[in-house]
């Protein structure tokens, strides 16, 4: 997990003193961002990342695709859309908004082939919300 640890901690230069981002590794989650709230009242934001912070083959994660440091850019492009305030509601439309943020934001960071992960994942998770959008017209309300 050290390689882990690294890459999260190279990638967070850009992230000011006083704003704060942990991470932590628990071996039983899937890999995702939270706020917390400090013992001084103030906010900031938690990545607790799983084994699927690496790539796998699971069809039901879309995160499986991504490299480790496509994957870390993605979760800490969360951080910056939550510190902005410009996230949205937990879904396919917000997860698609986070890599295409994560691509513009690491450009310098990632390789070509990271950023087109990173793009793909981000069609992919539209084209999950529009199929969403259509269940919900057809009234199968499956999504």
């Amino acid at each position: 997990m050290s390689s882990v640890v690294a890459t999260f901690t190279g990638l967070q230069v850009d992230i000011r003193p006083e704003d704060r981002c942990d991470f932590r590794h628990e071996e039983s989650v899937q890999t995702h961002f939270e706020p917390a709230v400090g013992e001084d009242g103030s906010a900031y934001g938690v990545i607790v990342f799983g084994p699927d912070i690496f790539p796998g083959t699971g069809v039901l994660d879309p995160n499986s695709e991504l490299s480790m440091k496509a994957a870390a850019a993605h979760e800490l492009s969360h951080y910056h859309r939550w510190r902005d305030t410009t996230e949205l509601p937990v879904g396919h439309l917000d997860e698609a908004l986070t890599s295409l943020d994560a691509a513009l934001r690491y450009a310098r960071e990632l390789s070509m082939h990271e950023i087109q992960q990173l793009i793909r994942d981000a069609v992919k998770r539209i084209s999950l919300h529009r199929q969403e959008l259509e269940n919900e017209s057809d009234g199968t309300g499956e999504g």
